[in-house]
């Protein structure tokens, strides 16, 4: 599904398209919406997952006397091998939550694409408790023109593609908040803050455990696609 705005080359400046579509999650990636399982792992585009724990790893991990009810995000580097390194919170939603995905991290490996740029060669992993029988899912799916007037300066000048990975609570009844972003590339080209006047437009349905709706976090996954030079293209209103 494609929307947004996209803009044309002028006057030999480049007026980057910031049409916007949502990944296809591969059976690997898990915790998008719709997709199944408690946990998954982002890095640069291309990035392709080779291992993750199982929810019932997951699960396990949460330390004796703490809660499995929150969700957590981790940053870390990636070696030349797949492998996590240096990991540290990003942020925590419960108590020892974050402790037991870094705890985790040998289980994840992932192999990043040959052409990732130097300081680019890191991964998120996300994670929620309790595991939900059905994911959160969208109620109302975005429609071209949706996120139209949402674009920044930066990322109007960006020539490269973005790729933005938003992790929100979604309440029983749907709703998001405390969303936070969690991945983008490029950096500091806004991508992030264009994601974020997104939140208020998502209409979703909630996760179920138990065929009852619970409190659950998920990940929102954007791509921000570039002007194609030599190309006019205008959002048809």
């Amino acid at each position: 599904m494609a929307f947004g705005r996209k803009f044309a080359r002028v006057g030999g400046t480049a007026l980057c398209g910031v049409g916007l579509a949502m990944v296809a999650a591969s059976a690997g990636q898990a915790q998008l919406l719709g997709k199944p399982g408690a946990t998954t792992i982002f890095g640069p585009e291309g990035t392709r997952i080779v291992a993750m724990p199982s929810d019932a790893e997951v699960m396990a991990a949460v330390p004796a006397g703490h809660k499995a009810e929150g969700s957590a995000v981790i940053h870390c580097q990636v070696t030349a091998e797949g492998r996590l390194s240096g990991c540290e919170k990003t942020l925590e939603r419960g108590s020892g939550l974050a402790q037991a995905l870094i705890g985790l991290a040998p289980k994840y490996r992932v192999e990043l694409p040959k052409d990732v740029r130097p300081g680019e060669d890191v991964a998120v992993v996300t994670a929620t408790w309790p595991a939900p029988d059905t994911t959160a899912d969208w109620q109302v799916p975005p429609k071209p023109g949706d996120f139209a007037t949402t674009y920044t300066d930066a990322a109007w000048h960006s020539d490269r593609p973005g790729f933005t990975v938003m992790n929100c609570l979604v309440g029983k009844l749907g709703t998001t908040y405390q969303c936070t972003v969690v991945f983008q590339t490029p950096p500091g080209k806004g991508f992030g803050t264009m994601m974020l006047r997104f939140g208020p437009y998502l209409k979703l349905k909630p996760a179920l455990l138990g065929g009852k709706p619970v409190n659950s976090a998920a990940n929102v996954v954007f791509h921000f696609n570039p002007h194609v030079p030599g190309q006019i293209e205008k959002y048809p209103y």
